[in-house]
């Protein structure tokens, strides 16, 4: 009997416990009924409710196990599927700023919420200002410099106040289209390191490998330096192993402009319906009149040409996946035919072809962006930023569910199926 009575004293105290931690747990935002994809690792956690409150996720439970003092939303997601929200590494920002905000509503409907710009502009600053405020809608902006090129003939204080203005304006690392010469670089490479920023981009072809991988460089973009190269091929994959160097492929820019489709398949490329039918019709004009000139043996010779050139690339990608070197994921869509955010699910097809899992590709486009940028977000999980998509069907297994985004959490916003229609609509051409 006396042992009965101790364990009811333990019970009424947990309870009392219990009841304690539920009247001080506020939440803004619950979903349940939760089938969450939480990509640090390759698995479903099915009937799960997921606790927000002020823009982090405080919990994750089995639904219907706890009750909280108060919820001021409660979305029942109906076993539908969580993931974190995808990420675009490389973007090129409009010239003209009225063109922006399109932009970025285009990669929000995507699922797109962080966006790497590969296009620097003084300018940009004042747009990030203005449109990543504290609880903007719209995609997060990571600026890179104003490119520097061959062109370019810096001297030392010319190059450290370039360094001084990319840090003190809050861009986020300096790009590299080319650079003059490796005494150049090598002076760059020194003061990017004492202030701590880092560069990257293209592969710069007159850079000796020993002093690239010796310096601050954090990713090279189009697979450059990787193809092409077969007798340096092994030792650079090695280095950028070594030296945690991201790649981004983007293989959509390479595979659309390789000419292997017909107009007709070029009118129809994903989200053309957003760009006024004028100016896909000066589009076609300008690639017929492209391949008339250059003839129609000659035009089938450079087709063959380009899709060898994909196929060598997708080689590459798996001995870089199997050497397990971070990649991020982006179409570079700023091209004819290419249009911002419509081009994600098409660059995860062209990966399949390099033999990745549907969970690796996945990664590219949210763990390792977080990865790249030392951020919160890119998984679902106690502690991180509620940042995240419902989908209606496992993207672990279909893909395709990524072209229709039933909802997305992102920057302490809710924005569901119907302000998705709204804003989709919105920015349909007149």
């Amino acid at each position: 009997m006396k042992n009965i009575i101790i364990g009811l004293l333990i019970l009424v105290m947990l309870n009392s416990c219990a009841q304690e931690k539920k009247e001080n747990f506020k939440v803004d935002y619950l979903f349940t009924n939760v089938s969450i994809i939480p990509m640090d690792k390759e698995t479903v956690l099915e009937n799960k409710s997921i606790a927000i409150k002020d823009g982090k996720i405080i919990d994750i439970t089995d639904s219907n196990s706890k009750e909280y003092k108060s919820v001021e939303h409660t979305i029942d997601v109906k076993g539908r599927y969580i993931m974190p929200t995808l990420s675009d590494a490389h973007v090129h920002l409009p010239k003209d700023e009225s063109k922006l905000e399109k932009l970025l509503t285009l990669h929000l409907i995507n699922g797109v919420t962080k966006i790497r710009s590969m296009r620097g502009n003084w300018k940009h600053v004042n747009w990030k200002k203005e449109y990543n405020t504290a609880n903007s809608i719209y995609p997060k902006m990571y600026l890179s410099s104003p490119p520097i090129n061959r062109k370019h003939n810096f001297e030392i204080n010319q190059l450290t106040e370039f360094v001084d203005n990319i840090k003190s304006k809050g861009f986020s690392f300096i790009k590299i289209l080319s650079i003059k010469d490796e005494t150049l670089f090598k002076s760059l490479d020194s003061i990017c390191k004492i202030n701590n920023i880092a560069f990257g981009g293209h592969f710069p072809k007159n850079i000796s490998d020993e002093t690239l991988f010796k310096s601050n460089y954090t990713s090279f973009e189009h697979l450059g330096g990787l193809v092409g190269k077969p007798e340096l091929l092994e030792n650079r994959l090695k280095n950028i192993k070594e030296k945690n160097i991201f790649i981004c492929p983007t293989l959509s820019w390479y595979s659309v402009g390789s000419g292997r489709y017909s107009y007709e398949e070029l009118r129809n490329q994903a989200g053309m319906k957003f760009i006024p039918k004028s100016t896909i019709d000066n589009w076609i004009n300008k690639t017929k009149q492209y391949r008339d000139k250059l003839g129609e043996q000659a035009y089938k010779n450079e087709v063959v040409s380009e899709l060898k050139t994909l196929d060598e690339k997708y080689e590459v990608i798996k001995k870089l996946n199997k050497l397990d070197v971070k990649m991020l994921l982006s179409p570079d869509s700023s091209s004819k035919y290419m249009v911002a955010g419509f081009g994600m699910v098409g660059e995860m097809e062209l990966l399949k072809n390099a033999d990745l899992s549907n969970y690796d590709i996945l990664k590219m486009a949210t763990v390792n962006f977080s990865y790249f940028f030392k951020e919160n977000y890119g998984t679902i999980q106690v502690g991180k930023d509620a940042d995240f998509l419902i989908l209606n069907e496992n993207p672990l297994t279909n893909l395709k569910t990524l072209k229709n985004i039933d909802a997305v959490f992102f920057n302490t916003n809710y924005i569901d199926n119907n302000k998705l229609k709204e804003l989709t609509k919105s920015i349909l051409p007149n």
